[in-house]
């Protein structure tokens, strides 16, 4: 990616407190991979799969780390932390190269009574704003969306293109909401009786902190009666369903396809895979890692890696492996039976008088059971 911005190695070595060797004069206009780089581009080495490409790099300078700079045969920056000094060099080129929105208001947007809307804001074509709507400073909204009454946004605060903001959304500064997002939207909470459900209604709404990204098609529900709350600098991908009364802690990140059910409460600093499920009503400490696909159904008090679900096998093997699975419960129960036969040929001495045996751990695991749907729906 070649950009109108030329930088010398060593202003960029300056702006990322990075080690330069080779050529501070030496200049670059562009970023890219190891082995797509031409003379004049910075190159990066962050993941060490693709280490196989640096001997032969084209690239002007990569950044690296100190154990990767005796294989390059170009000038490199050594940094500690290479993938984040690469995010703060693309930052620096996507701010020298970046096409903000001209502000005002466009024609043909719709703008609600008692609004607060300051000169700097830009506000594009087709948008609709809602009653009492107050906007800080410097903030964007891209074509096509919809921003309902009595919401709030902070400072420099950019709504990507048809993005839908309910009723009572606050959402702090310099923060980024992408297109198809849908905020304050009811949770999914209903009453059932003699053959219909009854719908909950949500009273209150949905507040996200300062400097939070939230990615394209992402649903995030409005609150029963206290709000759905969003910490500060928390990431949150594409595709994720946040529901009503969820809590997300600071610095927090979410990767796509996951689900959070009603009433969850995640701590600080966590970090949550794709496609993970959890339940509602729960409790999760701070720096909990989950893995991708991992099923949470309980709370979670102990920092640490949390995983569940069964890797992909080759279809024979998982197709035994499957079969096999509905008669685990009578394999423990024989197990169980055979060890006793054992313990009672080698006495008290035997080393399955213990109690420690699989077959009494498999017996002792918890067996969650799911609520009766006769009472309530919810996502939870």
């Amino acid at each position: 990616m070649t950009l109108s911005v030329c930088l010398s190695l060593q202003e960029l070595a300056d702006f990322l407190g990075a080690k330069l060797e080779g050529d501070p004069k030496s200049k670059v206009s562009g970023l890219a991979s190891l082995d797509c780089a031409e003379p004049g581009q910075l190159s990066f080495l962050t993941n060490r799969t693709y280490r196989r490409f640096l001997p032969t790099t084209k690239a002007s300078a990569v950044l690296l780390a100190p154990e990767d700079a005796a294989h390059s045969p170009v000038p490199v920056l050594i940094a500690e932390n290479p993938r984040l000094s690469l995010a703060k060099v693309a930052s620096l080129f996507e701010q020298a190269n970046k096409q903000h929105m001209a502000q005002g208001i466009h024609p043909t947007a719709v703008i609600g009574k008692n609004s607060i809307i300051p000169s700097s804001v830009s506000i594009g074509p087709h948008c609709v704003l809602g009653d009492n709507v107050e906007l800080g400073e410097n903030v964007e909204i891209g074509p096509g969306c919809v921003i309902g009454n009595h919401c709030k946004l902070g400072e420099k605060t950019v709504l990507r293109p048809n993005v839908t903001l309910y009723d009572k959304v606050k959402i702090g500064k310099e923060c980024q909401i992408h297109s198809g997002t849908v905020i304050g939207s009811d949770g999914f909470g209903y009453a059932y009786q003699e053959g219909r459900w009854v719908k909950m209604p949500h009273f209150a709404g949905v507040t996200i902190g300062d400097f939070v990204e939230v990615g394209a098609n992402t649903a995030i529900d409005r609150g029963f009666l206290e709000d759905t709350r969003i910490g500060n600098h928390v990431i949150i991908d594409n595709l994720v369903d946040i529901a009503h009364n969820v809590v997300i802690g600071d610095r927090t990140a979410i990767t796509g396809c996951t689900a959070i059910a009603g009433s969850a409460m995640l701590g600080e600093d966590c970090m949550v895979g794709g496609g993970v499920c959890i339940a509602g009503h729960l409790k999760i400490t701070n720096n909990v890692h989950i893995t991708a696909t991992t099923a949470i159904n309980h709370s979670i008090n102990t920092p640490g890696v949390y995983s569940s679900g069964v890797p992909a096998k080759p279809n024979h093997l998982w197709r035994r492996n499957a079969a096999r699975f509905q008669y685990l419960d009578d394999m423990a129960k024989r197990l169980r039976l055979l060890e006793n036969k054992v313990r009672s040929l080698e006495g008290p001495n035997s080393s399955l008088s213990s109690g420690s045996s699989s077959s009494k751990n498999l017996e002792s695991a918890t067996v969650f059971e799911c609520s009766s749907p006769e009472s309530t729906l919810e996502e939870e």
